[in-house]
């Protein structure tokens, strides 16, 4: 089996006749034009000729993204076969199938998929949409965490009974999301830490030979979150870490490099070029622009919104207290409420819920997955007196609708148990 590093999250496993690229974000922005790649991608569309499958971990943009995907030219699409987690919302794949793909499998739970006489795979959903895979041949086994994050001690001793050995380790080594206000760099070093501390436990737990970092290749390039940047593990910061604190060997790639497992591969080299291109991207940031949205339009969306909670989720939206937004662009201050929508108000900033501009809350308006978006690329600030969870609430609900969970009773109480685990120590998730 060999290897090919593209770009963030996106890799080609070779095995055989076998050419399988996972997450392809091949260029441009996500989240809302929050995110950008730090590397110029090795790979172009026309070079998907070269491809026999594609596997998307989840459906966030930076490992399914719809503008690259449509880029792939329809008579290329038919001799590639898709392959993503079994969900009960059924939209990746029914998206790919109206693409025309060869063909597009649901990966089931417990159920290897032999891709070749040499090569086999085993995909499972994990929590909050992602996915995990594993590749297997008669001599390696490669394991992509990517995203999943795990760091619960008897969730990762199940996977483990399940996949057995691991030569090769995949994983997110950075922070992806908002991890603090502007001037908290404290708590986002700390952030940062723990997600060190997080690939060390996979490491532990999954005792692979070899590990190298994926899924967080990315900066934060918009104005309002730009910040974020200040605290993210650089390349040369997680190789060290991974050679002092783990038993396995880091292999650092750099886009468009190679690797086989077990033959030796001058990471140093790598991480200077890495780091490198990094450095010159925060020198000079091509920083995006927001927009502002006309009020009347923003105050109508926010109506729509709110009585659209309150036809498709009934009683449960009489848990939302309203929430004191303060707007970045209007330097006004806004309630939002089930019954009312956006009611301008005269809240102080300090004791608002969220601080923000009116795009970044159109689109959480307009999507269900909007804020998750915005949790993601961190374009916001919590005030100090505030309660964001009140901010949050409100869209949780088509968020989890937009996963295929319905938000009712059962769910309630099933997230009541769990923040209990977690605030007695015995989950960390």
């Amino acid at each position: 089996m060999r290897l090919q590093f593209i770009n963030h999250s996106c890799f080609i496993v070779e095995e055989g006749d076998v050419r399988l690229i996972c997450d392809p974000w091949i260029e441009g922005r996500v989240f809302n034009e929050g995110w950008d790649l730090i590397y110029k991608s090795p790979f172009s569309f026309n070079d998907f000729k070269s491809v026999t499958h594609i596997w998307f971990s989840h459906e966030h943009p930076d490992h399914f993204f719809p503008p690259n995907i449509q880029k792939i030219a329809p008579d290329v699409r038919k001799n590639i076969t898709v392959l993503f987690q079994e969900t009960k919302d059924k939209r990746v794949v029914s998206f790919c199938r109206k693409l025309g793909f060869k063909e597009v499998i649901e990966l089931k739970p417990d159920v290897w998929l032999r891709l070749n006489p040499g090569l086999e795979v085993l995909c499972e959903h994990y929590q909050e949409g992602d996915s995990w895979i594993m590749f297997r041949t008669k001599n390696v086994a490669v394991f992509n965490t990517n995203d999943c994050g795990i760091r619960d001690r008897r969730l990762a001793t199940k996977i483990k009974q399940k996949i057995g050995k691991v030569d090769v380790l995949l994983t997110q080594f950075s922070y992806a999301y908002w991890a603090g206000n502007a001037d908290d760099k404290t708590y986002r070093q700390k952030v940062a830490d723990e997600k060190l501390e997080g690939y060390k436990f996979q490491c532990d737990i999954f005792e692979p030979k070899y590990t190298i970092p994926i899924a967080s290749f990315v900066w934060f390039c918009h104005e309002e979150n730009f910040f974020l940047n200040d605290c993210i593990n650089r390349p040369q910061k997680v190789y060290d870490f991974l050679k002092a604190n783990t038993k396995s060997e880091p292999v650092i790639l750099y886009p468009g490099e190679y690797y086989t497992p077990g033959e030796t591969h001058d990471s140093q080299r790598s991480v200077e070029k890495l780091n490198h291109d990094l450095e010159q991207v925060m020198i000079n940031p091509k920083l995006v622009k927001g927009k502002s949205i006309e009020r009347a339009d923003l105050i109508a969306r926010s109506k729509t919104f709110a009585a659209n909670l309150k036809k498709n989720y009934g009683i449960y939206v009489n848990l939302l207290k309203p929430a004191k937004i303060f707007l970045t662009d209007y330097g006004e201050s806004y309630s939002l409420s089930v019954n009312d929508g956006l009611m301008k108000q005269h809240f102080s900033r300090e004791d608002c819920d969220i601080e923000l501009s009116s795009e970044s809350l159109d689109y959480c308006f307009s999507f269900p997955w909007g804020n998750d978006t915005l949790g993601i690329n961190g374009r916001y600030q919590r005030p100090k007196n505030g309660t964001y969870s009140r901010f949050y609430n409100f869209f949780r609900f088509d968020q989890l609708k937009s996963r295929g969970i319905q938000p009712d009773l059962s769910y309630f109480v099933s997230m009541a148990i769990r923040r209990a685990l977690v605030k007695a120590g015995i989950s960390k998730v």
